[in-house]
């Protein structure tokens, strides 16, 4: 039986969050598809490595963004990391984002292209763009399941990730439970974009699918 506690994530955490994050989500096709090899600059995982301590850190500075560690108690290593989330809150200005959304697609694209000029040459900015355009057809496909309601002023799960040695014990239930709590706490709903493998965990918690890109 092993003994779990969740908290807020401490900057001295970040590399084990790094670490775990890309071991989590290594042989996943998008993963792949995002860091191929005939684009890496340092050996193995190295690239994915400091670009995730780059976002976590930058995430760790948003206030809107709440990062969770998951640790246990390990045989001769002490306390460790074996789960991390990121949870995005409600926006204060909901409603810039629905300005956002409102712009022409000429704008969009103008935006897009600053965006990726801003990313490091290990990631392949096309497979970013398709993963993208996958999300946002499953917005645009969810929007009656919003009923109205401005997807940003709704609390999301943006990643969660587990250590495979550890999976299986609940720990993805209680990052996931963590967000729940504060939803209803605010009376907001919560939306998700799951892979398929993530399901699972979401429809034990009351959560329905609406959309698939199967």
């Amino acid at each position: 039986m092993h003994s779990l506690r969740l908290r807020h994530a401490r900057d001295e955490d970040v590399p084990a969050m790094a670490a775990l994050d890309v071991a989590a989500f290594l042989d996943s096709p998008m993963h792949k598809a995002m860091f191929p090899k005939r684009l890496r600059i340092k050996p193995g995982i190295q690239d994915q490595l400091e670009w995730n301590i780059l976002r976590m850190r930058r995430g760790l500075a948003d206030a809107n963004l709440h990062h969770l560690v998951v640790l246990a108690d390990a045989p001769e290593e002490g306390e460790i990391i074996v789960g991390c989330a990121e949870w995005s809150a409600p926006a204060a200005g909901a409603g810039e984002y629905e300005e956002e959304e409102g712009k022409t697609a000429e704008e969009k694209a103008k935006d897009m292209e600053l965006r990726l000029a801003r990313l490091p040459p290990f990631l392949d900015k096309g497979a970013l763009l398709d993963a993208n355009d996958e999300v946002m057809e499953l917005i645009e496909k969810s929007r009656d399941a919003f009923k109205g309601e401005n997807r940003h002023n709704m609390w999301t799960l943006n990643s969660i990730s587990v250590d495979g040695d550890y999976r299986g014990i609940g720990i993805g239930k209680m990052m996931t439970r963590w967000g729940m709590d504060r939803a209803d706490e605010d009376k907001k709903g919560i939306w998700i974009i799951s892979s398929s493998l993530g399901q699972q965990l979401y429809k034990s918690l009351g959560f329905k699918q609406d959309f698939s890109t199967c």
